[in-house]
Protein backbone atom coordinates (compact mmCIF):
# COMPACT_ATOMS: atom_id res chain seq x y z
CA UNK A 1 0.00 0.00 0.00
CA UNK A 2 1.59 3.27 -1.01
CA UNK A 3 0.66 7.00 0.53
CA UNK A 4 -0.03 9.45 -1.24
CA UNK A 5 1.95 12.72 -2.22
CA UNK A 6 -0.95 14.51 -0.79
CA UNK A 7 -1.73 12.68 2.17
CA UNK A 8 2.17 12.73 3.01
CA UNK A 9 2.72 16.71 2.42
CA UNK A 10 -0.53 17.57 4.42
CA UNK A 11 0.57 15.16 7.54
CA UNK A 12 3.85 16.89 7.18
CA UNK A 13 2.67 19.87 7.24
CA UNK A 14 -0.24 19.90 10.20
CA UNK A 15 2.37 17.59 12.50
CA UNK A 16 5.25 20.47 12.17
CA UNK A 17 2.72 23.43 12.87
CA UNK A 18 0.58 21.19 15.46
CA UNK A 19 3.59 20.27 16.56
CA UNK A 20 5.87 23.56 16.64
CA UNK A 21 2.74 25.27 18.56
CA UNK A 22 2.44 22.10 21.63
CA UNK A 23 6.55 22.87 21.55
CA UNK A 24 6.88 26.41 22.13
CA UNK A 25 3.64 27.97 22.50
CA UNK A 26 1.31 28.62 25.56
CA UNK A 27 -1.71 27.21 26.72
CA UNK A 28 -3.39 28.78 24.04
CA UNK A 29 -1.16 27.73 21.18
CA UNK A 30 -0.45 24.59 23.21
CA UNK A 31 -4.39 23.07 23.07
CA UNK A 32 -5.09 24.44 19.49
CA UNK A 33 -2.34 22.55 18.16
CA UNK A 34 -3.45 19.24 19.96
CA UNK A 35 -6.92 19.46 18.77
CA UNK A 36 -6.11 20.83 15.20
CA UNK A 37 -3.95 17.49 15.05
CA UNK A 38 -6.59 15.41 16.07
CA UNK A 39 -9.28 17.53 13.39
CA UNK A 40 -7.73 16.84 11.15
CA UNK A 41 -6.34 13.31 11.27
CA UNK A 42 -10.17 12.82 12.13
CA UNK A 43 -10.96 14.75 9.02
CA UNK A 44 -9.20 12.35 7.11
CA UNK A 45 -10.65 9.49 8.23
CA UNK A 46 -14.16 10.73 8.00
CA UNK A 47 -13.98 12.18 4.51
CA UNK A 48 -15.60 11.10 1.55
CA UNK A 49 -12.45 10.89 -0.85
CA UNK A 50 -14.98 11.42 -3.91
CA UNK A 51 -16.41 15.07 -2.77
CA UNK A 52 -19.46 14.26 -5.05
CA UNK A 53 -21.77 15.79 -1.57
CA UNK A 54 -21.79 17.80 0.90
CA UNK A 55 -18.91 16.39 3.63
CA UNK A 56 -21.44 16.64 6.42
CA UNK A 57 -19.43 14.72 8.74
CA UNK A 58 -16.67 17.35 8.62
CA UNK A 59 -18.74 19.82 8.62
CA UNK A 60 -19.90 18.46 11.75
CA UNK A 61 -16.44 18.63 12.66
CA UNK A 62 -15.60 22.52 11.23
CA UNK A 63 -18.71 23.82 12.98
CA UNK A 64 -16.85 22.06 16.34
CA UNK A 65 -13.80 23.71 15.27
CA UNK A 66 -15.53 26.76 14.93
CA UNK A 67 -17.48 26.73 18.43
CA UNK A 68 -13.80 25.51 19.96
CA UNK A 69 -11.90 28.08 18.36
CA UNK A 70 -14.58 30.95 18.72
CA UNK A 71 -14.55 30.24 22.45
CA UNK A 72 -10.87 30.65 22.26
CA UNK A 73 -10.84 33.64 20.66
CA UNK A 74 -13.25 35.27 23.54
CA UNK A 75 -11.27 34.05 25.95
CA UNK A 76 -7.70 34.22 25.36
CA UNK A 77 -5.37 37.41 26.02
CA UNK A 78 -3.73 36.29 22.16
CA UNK A 79 -5.18 38.35 18.26
CA UNK A 80 -4.38 34.98 16.93
CA UNK A 81 -7.72 32.98 17.55
CA UNK A 82 -9.68 35.68 16.37
CA UNK A 83 -8.46 34.84 12.99
CA UNK A 84 -8.17 31.23 12.90
CA UNK A 85 -11.84 31.49 14.46
CA UNK A 86 -12.81 34.07 11.22
CA UNK A 87 -11.23 31.47 8.69
CA UNK A 88 -12.67 28.26 10.65
CA UNK A 89 -15.80 30.12 10.23
CA UNK A 90 -15.38 30.44 6.39
CA UNK A 91 -14.67 27.09 5.90
CA UNK A 92 -18.16 26.63 7.67
CA UNK A 93 -19.58 28.91 5.18
CA UNK A 94 -17.76 27.24 2.38
CA UNK A 95 -19.46 23.68 3.25
CA UNK A 96 -22.66 25.49 3.61
CA UNK A 97 -22.62 27.15 0.18
CA UNK A 98 -21.82 23.60 -1.56
CA UNK A 99 -24.53 22.55 0.23
CA UNK A 100 -26.99 25.20 -1.01
CA UNK A 101 -25.33 25.17 -5.15
CA UNK A 102 -24.42 22.06 -6.01
CA UNK A 103 -23.19 23.82 -9.22
CA UNK A 104 -19.99 24.39 -7.00
CA UNK A 105 -17.31 21.95 -9.22
CA UNK A 106 -16.10 19.32 -6.26
CA UNK A 107 -12.79 20.02 -7.07
CA UNK A 108 -13.13 23.71 -6.21
CA UNK A 109 -14.80 22.33 -2.74
CA UNK A 110 -12.13 20.40 -1.59
CA UNK A 111 -9.57 22.84 -2.61
CA UNK A 112 -11.36 25.71 -0.76
CA UNK A 113 -11.24 23.77 2.23
CA UNK A 114 -7.80 22.30 1.72
CA UNK A 115 -6.72 26.23 1.54
CA UNK A 116 -8.73 27.67 4.13
CA UNK A 117 -7.18 24.54 6.54
CA UNK A 118 -3.36 25.27 5.67
CA UNK A 119 -4.69 28.90 6.33
CA UNK A 120 -6.07 27.98 9.92
CA UNK A 121 -2.38 26.48 10.83
CA UNK A 122 -0.37 29.22 9.79
CA UNK A 123 -2.41 31.17 11.82
CA UNK A 124 -1.22 29.13 14.35
CA UNK A 125 2.15 28.78 13.43
CA UNK A 126 2.28 32.73 13.70
CA UNK A 127 0.32 32.88 16.44
CA UNK A 128 3.09 30.35 18.83
CA UNK A 129 6.22 32.80 17.10
CA UNK A 130 4.24 36.04 18.46
CA UNK A 131 3.79 34.08 22.07
CA UNK A 132 7.83 33.45 21.74
CA UNK A 133 8.98 37.21 20.54
CA UNK A 134 6.06 38.64 23.88
CA UNK A 135 8.33 36.16 26.60
CA UNK A 136 11.74 36.90 25.18
CA UNK A 137 10.29 40.56 25.08
CA UNK A 138 9.36 40.23 29.12
CA UNK A 139 12.28 38.19 29.85
CA UNK A 140 15.00 40.61 28.25
CA UNK A 141 12.26 43.37 30.47
CA UNK A 142 12.36 41.36 33.89
CA UNK A 143 16.34 41.10 33.75
CA UNK A 144 16.51 44.50 32.73
CA UNK A 145 14.47 45.29 36.19
CA UNK A 146 16.57 42.74 38.34
CA UNK A 147 20.05 44.26 37.19
CA UNK A 148 18.86 48.28 37.68
CA UNK A 149 17.92 47.32 41.42
CA UNK A 150 21.26 45.56 42.52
Amino acid sequence: MSIPVWFAVSFSVTALATGFAVWKGGPPERATGVFLFLATQATFLIADRRWIDVQFAVLALDVAALILLGALALFADRWWPMWTAGLQGLAVIIHLAFWMQHKVISLVYSIALNIIGYAVLLTLVIGTVSYIRRRKRLRAITNLDYRGAS
